[in-house]
């Protein structure tokens, strides 16, 4: 039977958060951004979806539609893009269709195994309740096994037995089932990629043992850090993950403070700070860019100066996809048939203009300019 309080040894600690929730991803994102963490979950800003985890959560509402109601693949992406706000920009409809093929494929048929997908866990502990999603579960009582899945979106893989969540996992499986089998083990589902990409780690007890340290070790760091003191909470020096965190221009507005305007540094400590700074600078312009173009295809042009910033649609581009023919149509219309070699997009669009007989509409196609967001005088 499950322990009602599972007993984690802590110390004293300056945040109570025995009635505090915890999961893999909050305690991942404070592993690797301190400050992150503070923004989200001590002052509770907003924290808008990206476009890695909009693309993880259309994906996860597909093949689970797909597993439990036998949902097609087309469905299950048409409902996840409705209930999750549509694809990111970039990414295509067949490209989900395809993930959600191949990671549907991949599950194993077999005759008396029980699968369960988007399976929700809950552990109480003397540290809070500590709680996590398995994707999916594969208990196979014919031989005795029992397989933790996790999907990955990525476009790298990375390998199972170094990462903690799937061990966390197994953990916090084995607290709430006790039994897990002769053989309990994890694997990591790339879709994206080839099925040599995935990779699959047996649970040990010393794996477990991992797992719990981390969870252990994460929390305590937590709850050790002054949530009324924003500098007890480092800012990451990896300025890569930098690039989808809502609070870059937060951490970049800060920096600048006893850096020297010159920008020379007067040692080697100095100048990791003004490198960490333009780094961080960089990361906020991006974000802000982003954030004023979505102002401006909204609610129009924003003068600034003598200048005002836009979005400017690029010119329709023109393409003969039957250049024999094209050369052909030039003769008998006693056109020069050296611009039907060219075939720029200034001549088909001309010749297209004036074409009576609607033959070139059969072997000319056109696609509209990119739209492009800039500063003009």
């Amino acid at each position: 039977m499950t322990p009602a309080l599972l007993p984690i040894e802590q110390e004293a600690t300056k945040v109570n958060v025995q009635k505090q929730k915890w999961s893999y991803s909050r305690l991942s994102m404070f592993e690797g951004c301190e400050r992150q963490y503070f923004y989200k979950y001590i002052l509770e800003l907003p924290y808008p979806s990206n476009p890695p985890m909009q693309n993880g959560k259309i994906f996860h509402t597909g093949i689970d539609l797909m597993i439990r109601e036998g949902y097609s693949p087309s469905e299950s992406l048409y409902y996840g893009m409705g209930v999750n706000g549509g694809l990111p920009v970039g990414e295509k409809p067949y490209h989900f269709i395809s993930m959600l093929n191949k990671a549907y494929d991949r599950i194993p048929q077999l005759e008396y195994a029980e699968i369960t997908s988007e399976l929700h866990l809950e552990v109480k502990t003397t540290l809070g309740i500590v709680q996590c999603y398995i994707d999916l579960l594969i208990d196979d009582p014919s031989n005795d096994v029992l397989e933790i899945w996790d999907w990955k979106t990525s476009w790298h893989s990375f390998a199972a037995d170094t990462h903690i969540q799937l061990a966390l996992y197994a953990w916090l499986l084995k607290q709430t089932r006790g039994y897990v089998g002769s053989t309990f083990k994890g694997r990591l589902i790339f879709p994206r990629l080839g099925i040599e990409e995935d990779s699959e780690v047996e649970f040990t007890e010393e794996k477990l043992n991992e797992a719990k340290t981390w969870l252990v070790t994460q929390i305590t760091k937590v709850q050790s850090k002054d949530p009324s003191n924003i500098e007890d909470w480092e800012m990451c020096k990896d300025r890569t993950k930098c690039d989808y965190c809502p609070f870059a221009a937060r951490c970049a507005g800060g920096l600048l403070d006893g850096l020297p305007s010159t920008g020379e540094p007067k040692s080697q400590e100095e100048a990791e700070l003004i490198g960490s700074y333009i780094l961080a600078q960089e990361a906020a312009l991006k974000k802000m860019k982003s954030g004023i173009k979505k102002w401006v295809e909204n609610h129009g042009e924003v003068p600034v100066g003598s200048g005002k910033w836009t979005v400017q649609q690029g010119n329709q581009n023109f393409k003969c996809e039957d250049v024999e023919t094209l050369i052909d149509y030039a003769k008998r219309q006693k056109l020069d048939v050296k611009e039907a070699v060219k075939a720029n997009t200034a001549i088909l669009s001309k010749w297209l203009d004036e074409d009576d007989t609607g033959e070139l509409k059969q072997i000319i196609t056109s696609t509209k300019g990119r739209k492009s967001f800039k500063y003009v005088n």
